[in-house]
């Protein structure tokens, strides 16, 4: 048999073993992410913001489990803002971090919220920190659990709570999937969110500059429905945001090269209720928008919550 024969025979099955390999390596990275530990983020946020460290530290904490629908436990953390007059007033906002984070990334957040006089609740969400779960599923599960959360937090403090929740990147996905089908909220503030997951992926496949998106994604997908019983193609926030009810604000730094902030541009564009877009400075790359532009930042949010939901 001739060498070139030869070699086009072994061409011909490396080829699909190669890209079944790219499809594995697609999915493996979305569903079984490398995680930070709550000693990593927690160096990280003492390092980007240690005075709000400090002052979560000094803060007063409730820690509980709440369990998933999915049969796991979701480490969340009560932080009560009191009002002298009252006890524990009724505004609630709930917090979801990144992928990939922890808790921890909620801080920054939770202190904004909490000079708005408002209680906080922020957790772990699955497969990462201190909560359970065999993997990540970028929103699709995650979504779920956002409404235990939801519902633990109005069967433990009672039902006549002011109510919103406030997410970040991954955990922003989800809280604008969540409201698709929740009049319960009164506001949610979702930063550096994607506007649908298989774009986003396709987005990724295309900045490594050597993996083909085609077929690499379509096996991918295959794969990552194959591992997590989770769709893909279903886990779209441009779809959920024209459900929206209550004001919504979008932010996005404009330096962020992970999710290009015209996706929240299209989804502002997309939410039919009151809403808001913040773009923040140039120098603001994924998930820096609070951190690039702190003082503007926070006076976005509480014009936010002045002008469409207090």
């Amino acid at each position: 048999m001739p060498w070139y024969v030869i070699l086009l025979i072994i061409l011909a099955a490396a080829i699909p073993i190669v890209f079944l390999a790219f499809g594995w390596r697609i999915a493996f990275d979305a569903y079984h992410p490398r995680r930070r530990s709550l000693l990593e983020t927690r160096a990280i946020e003492t390092q980007n913001t240690p005075d709000l460290m400090d002052a979560y530290d000094a803060w007063e904490k409730t820690s509980y489990l709440i369990r998933s629908p999915f049969g796991y436990d979701l480490m969340t953390h009560f932080l009560p803002c009191a009002d002298p007059g009252v006890g524990i007033n009724r505004r609630f906002v709930i917090i979801a971090h990144g992928y990939t984070y922890t808790h921890h990334g909620s801080i920054k957040y939770a202190s904004i919220m909490k000079n708005l006089e408002f209680n906080v609740v922020m957790f772990d969400e699955r497969f990462h920190g201190e909560s359970g779960g065999k993997n990540c599923t970028l929103g699709y599960y995650e979504q779920h659990d956002l409404r235990a959360v939801i519902d633990d937090t109005i069967n433990r403090f009672g039902p006549d709570l002011f109510l919103g929740t406030y997410g970040e990147s991954m955990g922003a996905v989800t809280a604008i999937l969540e409201q698709a089908d929740d009049d319960r909220l009164r506001f949610v503030i979702a930063d550096c969110a994607f506007a649908d997951l298989a774009g986003q992926l396709r987005h990724l496949v295309k900045r490594t500059r050597f993996i083909p998106v085609w077929p690499s994604l379509p096996i991918a997908e295959m794969l990552f429905r194959a591992r997590t019983k989770a769709q893909i193609a279903a886990v779209r926030p441009i779809d959920a945001v024209t459900k929206a009810k209550q004001p919504m604000l979008f932010i996005h730094g404009r330096a962020d090269g992970f999710i290009p902030f015209d996706n929240s541009v299209r989804l502002h564009a997309a939410c039919p209720g009151p809403k808001e877009l913040y773009l923040a400075g140039n120098d603001a790359r994924h998930a820096e928008s609070f951190r690039k532009n702190r003082d503007e930042y926070i006076e976005v949010v509480n014009r936010f919550m002045k002008d469409h939901v207090l």
